[in-house]
């Protein structure tokens, strides 16, 4: 999962993800994370995955990592054979998964989840509360459901995160927050399948992009995407 340490403000998960291993076709099995001793071992930079990559370096332990800015350019690594493996979220290992011409495999999933969300600045409490009903909103009337359909396979990912048996109530009296109408979005469009761009180069796809415009209807608000490097996006914020 996408994330840093500090944070300012963050709105509780919308789903939850593992961490997995990719291998394609290197002289260096790796089946697990306890294979990645000698290994050479591809990982997005500022990630959990990187942090959990971190603290196995701080035990002590040999691993050859490579980080990049990109998690896309992880996957070009493993293609070339320039790395064992990709430690990496699992939708977006099952990204790369999709296919019958597929050259990779994925080998180890973590048994825990993590939760994703939805960062605010600190004390921008009336935006959060607002952003908890809409995301309650989404459960209840089996958007979120949907959209995991749609981006992952299966609705399994939202299953249970939470369950709303009540409609919400928005008190948009509160989004004071918000002078221009308009809801400004951050994101790194190129965390697929999360955020991409599709096959033209030119408009924007993905779990996040589908989930932000109905959170921008539900608060009368215009939806604008601003395709921000991941190292700065905190300080945009």
């Amino acid at each position: 999962m996408k994330m840093k340490k500090v944070l300012a403000a963050i709105l509780a998960g919308a789903l939850a993800l593992t961490a997995t291993a990719c291998s394609g076709g290197s002289e260096k099995k790796v089946t697990s994370p306890d294979d990645f001793e000698g290994a050479k071992i591809s990982v997005q930079t500022a990630t959990t995955a990187h942090d959990n990559i971190q603290s196995m370096l701080d035990e002590g332990k040999n691993i050859d990592v490579l980080p990049y800015e990109k998690v896309t350019q992880c996957f070009d690594d493993l293609d070339l054979g320039r790395v064992d493996a990709v430690y990496v979220d699992s939708v977006v290992a099952g990204y790369y998964l999709t296919g019958d011409d597929t050259k990779f495999q994925k080998v180890w999933t973590s048994d825990e989840g993590e939760p994703i969300g939805i960062c605010l600045k600190k004390g921008n409490t009336d935006l959060k509360d607002i952003l908890e009903a809409a995301i309650d909103t989404l459960y209840y009337d089996g958007t979120m459901a949907s959209l995991s359909e749609k981006h992952f396979g299966s609705a399994a990912d939202v299953d249970g995160v939470r369950t709303v048996t009540e409609k919400p109530t928005l008190d948009l009296s509160k989004l004071q927050t918000i002078k221009d109408g308009k809801l400004t979005v951050g994101m790194e469009i190129g965390y697929p399948p999360m955020e991409y761009m599709d096959e033209s180069g030119l408009n924007p796809m993905g779990f996040d992009v589908d989930l932000s415009y109905p959170l921008g209807e539900l608060l009368g608000l215009d939806v604008e995407l601003v395709n921000t490097a991941w190292d700065g996006i905190f300080a945009g914020l």
